[in-house]
This record gives structure tokens, C-alpha cells and sequence, in this order.
């Protein structure tokens, strides 16, 4: 018997390809709409990625690359590490930003199509409203970096599907890669903890962890660039922003957050509530982006206030929630909650767009303030339960160590 044309049209991961083209396309021919949802491109695309050709252009014209740019549209200083450079290294400059900013989304389309396999129409399609959200959205108009990092991630993410050592070897060396471009990805780190079986498990683990630190060391003088101070705003993200709010310090405010966090995942562990992470077999490829993006995103909410394209790790979260829905309250939970964070602002955009257009900036900013007393909460929610899961695969494995030789 064979299967129907329409029925192959209307796969899962069609439904799903065709359907966040579709709409990151509408975005992109919308600039009424973009502007009304706060997604704005200064009369240019691609910000980011020219920034930092511009850095590259400014280093190799001997000027320091941490000073403010003149190459920059906005004179913006390097943060980022010098492998960047290499850019420059290839014969490209800033007047080749249209072609490197268009290599860095379609780069990142690719990594996520590659990645993100939905298994039910209805999965699909709640996987576009994630894929074609305003971060996303935010992250493709800018080229920023963070695609190139997506991408880079996702071949550890393919490699680690199957675990033979030359494919964990990849592995390895694609997670330092990113963590040598921009820092943060030290957290992807966690996701070698998915290794099995045990035995070769510690032994990926001390590898990676010999390769980033090596690679750490060798940028160590650059990892400041990556840390500035940017003002709770639309399309950010980070624990700081609540906590200076209700008025706690900035300066305690990043050892109070991983108090806080740190306490109520332990919580969660205790009573039960994200199990499932360390010992589910039932889907191990959307198991291990799961842990990479939770590790991820956890680290950046705690470190400092990121903006939200960094929500563009939340499509690899929502595969393994949506599968383990019905099994587990948290996972059931986390699939309300990716969408309400990943639009979010936009309502809020859209409404005082429509509604109240003439409003001054001391009106805009008391409403903005209203809305992160409100909103916030829920990103702490997400982070929680994120952490909670982290936590308990680490538990799992610390049981691991301490277990008998042959008990495992």
C-alpha cells in the first residue's frame, strides 16, 4: 500500500519547515508589523554581523578592538573573542556583511531543521510559533553570532546521537569551538553528562572539560569583553532585571540569583517534579538538546542581562517537553510557558503601539516597569525548572560515582 502524496506533503517535519520559513518570511516582508512588535532594524539588517567585520576591519587596520569602533554603525567595541578575526584572515570585510550576515541565518535555519524533528502535526505547529517568535525573529534580523554558536552546538548535538569515539571526538571539539567564539557556551559542558554508557561517560567528560579549559586559558585576556551592563529592556533576558526592580543591588544581585535558583531547583528535585532528564531512553537526541539548551540558558539568565535572541535555545528544549507532556506536570507546564516568553513583549509592543501611540517616554517606561513585575516571575518559573532538571541528572551521575564497580 502506498502512502498518500498528501499525506507526505503534510509530514510533521515539512508542516514544520515550510510552516517557520513561511512566517519568518511575513516577517521579513512586514516592517509595519515588525515595528508594532518592537523588532526594529535602524534602517539596516544584519547589525550584528557587521560589527563584528567591522571589528575584524579595525583590527587589521592595528586600531584596538575593545575601543569604541568607527568602522561600527554604532561604534560599538569588539565583545567577542579574537578568533573572530579570521574573518578578516579569509579577505572579508564589512562590505561583505550581506553575504556573511545571509550565511550566518541559513547556517542557523539549516542547524535547526537538522535538529528539530517534530513527530505530530499538532507538535509542528506549535514548534513554527516558536521557531517564527520575536527573539527568533530578533536574532536573524541582527546576523547575530549567536546563529553561528547555534550551529556550531548542533553538530555536537548530531555527533553525540550516536557514540562512537570518533563522533564524540567531534563532539568535543565543536563545543570548544563555540566556547573559544563567545564564551558562555563553557555551560554546553553539561551536555557530555548524557554519555553512555558510564565508564566512557567520565572519561568524554574530562576530555571536554581538559579541551575548554585549554581553550579558555588561551582567550582568558578577552573573556571580559564579553561582559557589559545593558539595561533591563524589550527583548531581554536575565535574573538581574527582577531583582534590581524589586531594589536589590546590582552588585548582589548575581550571588542572591543563584541562591535563589539554586534553592528552588533543589526543591523541585526533592519533591519529584523534573525527573525524567537522567534516566529517560525513550528519545535520547531531543533528550540531549534538552540538557544543552536548559545548561545553556540557565547559565546566561544567571550571568548577566542577555537580549533575547539568546531565546533561540528554547527550540531545543521543546521537543523532549512536548514528548514527556503527558508523563510529567513540569513538562506539561514548560510547553504553556515557551511561548508565553517568547512572545511576550510583543503583546505588550503591539498593545502600547495601538492603544496608547503618543504615550511619553516616563509614561512608557512606568508601564514597562508594570510589565516586568508581571512577566518576570514567569521567566524565573522557566529557569527554575530548567535548573531543576540540570540538577538532578548531576545527582543521578554523583550516585553513579559513588555506586559499586558492576551495580550500575
Amino acid at each position: 500500500m502506498t502512502r498518500p502524496a498528501t499525506s507526505a506533503l503534510l509530514s510533521p517535519r515539512l508542516l514544520f519547515i515550510t510552516g517557520s520559513v513561511l512566517v519568518l518570511l511575513a516577517w521579513t516582508l512586514s516592517p509595519r508589523v515588525r515595528a508594532l512588535a518592537g523588532l526594529f532594524d535602524h534602517g539596516r539588517w544584519f547589525l550584528d554581523s557587521q560589527a563584528v567585520l567591522a571589528a575584524s576591519d579595525a583590527a587589521k587596520a592595528g586600531l584596538n578592538p575593545e575601543a569604541p569602533n568607527p568602522y561600527d554603525a554604532f561604534q560599538r567595541p569588539h565583545s567577542y573573542s579574537d578568533w573572530w578575526f579570521g574573518l578578516g584572515q579569509l579577505g572579508l570585510t564589512r562590505d561583505d556583511n550581506f553575504l556573511v550576515g545571509g550565511a550566518w541565518v541559513l547556517l542557523f535555519l539549516v542547524a535547526v531543521f537538522l535538529t528539530v524533528r517534530p513527530r505530530s502535526r499538532g507538535e509542528a505547529c506549535w514548534l513554527v510559533l516558536l521557531a517564527g517568535s520575536p527573539p527568533v525573529v530578533l536574532g536573524v534580523m541582527r546576523a547575530n553570532n549567536d546563529l553561528v554558536i547555534f550551529a556550531v552546538l548542533a553538530v555536537a548535538l548530531v555527533a553525540l546521537r550516536a557514540a562512537t569515539w570518533r563522533r564524540l571526538v567531534l563532539a568535543v571539539v565543536a563545543v570548544a569551538a563555540a566556547i573559544g567564539l563567545k564564551f558562555y557556551p563553557v555551560a554546553a559542558l553539561m551536555v557530555f553528562l548524557l554519555v553512555r554508557p558510564s565508564r566512557r561517560m567520565w572519561l568524554v567528560v574530562g576530555a571536554a572539560a581538559l579541551a575548554g579549559g585549554i581553550v579558555l586559558v588561551s582567550v582568558a585576556g578577552q573573556v571580559m569583553r564579553g561582559i557589559f551592563h545593558l539595561e533591563p529592556e524589550i527583548y531581554t533576558m536575565g535574573a538581574r532585571i527582577l531583582l534590581t526592580d524589586l531594589g536589590l543591588a546590582g552588585n548582589i544581585a548575581r550571588p542572591v540569583a543563584v541562591a535563589l535558583l539554586g534553592s528552588a531547583a533543589a526543591v523541585m528535585v526533592w519533591r519529584g517534579w523534573t525527573g525524567g532528564l537522567a534516566r529517560d531512553d525513550t528519545a535520547p537526541d531531543t533528550r540531549l538538546s534538552m540538557a544543552l539548551a536548559a545548561a545553556l540558558l540557565v547559565f546566561c539568565f544567571l550571568g548577566t542581562v542577555n537580549f533575547g535572541y539568546r531565546w533561540i535555545y528554547a527550540l531545543w528544549l521543546a521537543p523532549w517537553c512536548w514528548a514527556k507532556r503527558g508523563e510529567s506536570g513540569a513538562a506539561r507546564l514548560m510547553v504553556w510557558l515557551l511561548p508565553a516568553m517568547l512572545w511576550q513583549d510583543a503583546v505588550l509592543c503591539v498593545a502600547t503601539s495601538l492603544w496608547f501611540p503618543d504615550l511619553g517616554a516616563a509614561q512608557y517606561e512606568r508601564i514597562f516597569l508594570v510589565w516586568r513585575l508581571a512577566t518576570q516571575p514567569l521567566a524565573w518559573l522557566v529557569m527554575i525548572l530548567l535548573a531543576g532538571w540540570l540538577l538532578e541528572l548531576v545527582f543521578a551521575r554523583g550516585r553513579e560515582w559513588r555506586a559499586p564497580a558492576g551495580s550500575v
